[in-house]
């Protein structure tokens, strides 16, 4: 029997995502945008049975992550964690995001946050992928969350942080130093 090599309406749109993220990523602070919109893009090009994940306040969006074959886990075990972080108790929870180790700093958690871009609170990025510095405005984010994660991040050690605003995707890496202006 005869396997065809030509990509499927998903594969294609499903590849396109993984493009986003990896674009995002390596240019921390530069929104892009998606074709789709919302975490559930996002999840459907990332999740599988291989993978665990923890979802916060949206239980239809949990019902979709779990459809991809991914373990609902508690927010300390989750490969993947999508999260609202508003308020400061969402944020305090946070603080216990793996980190990864030394031996395998790839085993740390990937954060989703939805956020508003252009408005809130001023950021001054810097670090790979980033010349000089970058300054971005992120609304819907508690501000105890950038004092949190400056503590918890311990390069090679951390998590990588998406924002997402409807339609646009930023990126930021373990490996991004973020000031509060």
């Amino acid at each position: 029997m005869a396997h065809s090599l030509v990509p499927t309406a998903d594969d294609t749109r499903t590849n396109a995502t993984f493009e986003d993220l990896m674009w995002a990523l390596s240019r921390p602070g530069q929104p892009r945008d998606m074709s789709g919109e919302g975490f559930w893009g996002l999840a459907e090009s990332l999740l599988d049975r291989e993978c665990s994940f923890h979802c916060e306040d949206d239980a239809s969006l949990s019902v979709l992550l779990a459809a991809t074959g991914a373990r609902p886990t508690p927010l300390a075990e989750a490969d993947y964690v999508f999260a609202a972080i508003d308020a400061p108790a969402k944020v305090k929870a946070l603080a216990s995001l793996r980190i990864g180790s030394l031996a395998y700093p790839d085993d740390a958690a990937t954060l989703f946050v939805p956020a508003r871009f252009g408005a809130g609170q001023r950021l001054r990025l810097s670090g790979p992928g980033i010349k000089d510095s970058v300054t971005i405005d992120i609304d819907g984010v508690d501000p105890a969350f950038w004092q949190m994660r400056a503590k918890a991040i311990r390069y090679p050690l951390g998590w990588d942080l998406y924002l997402v605003d409807g339609k646009r995707l930023l990126g930021i890496p373990r490996s991004t130093k973020i000031e509060v202006l």
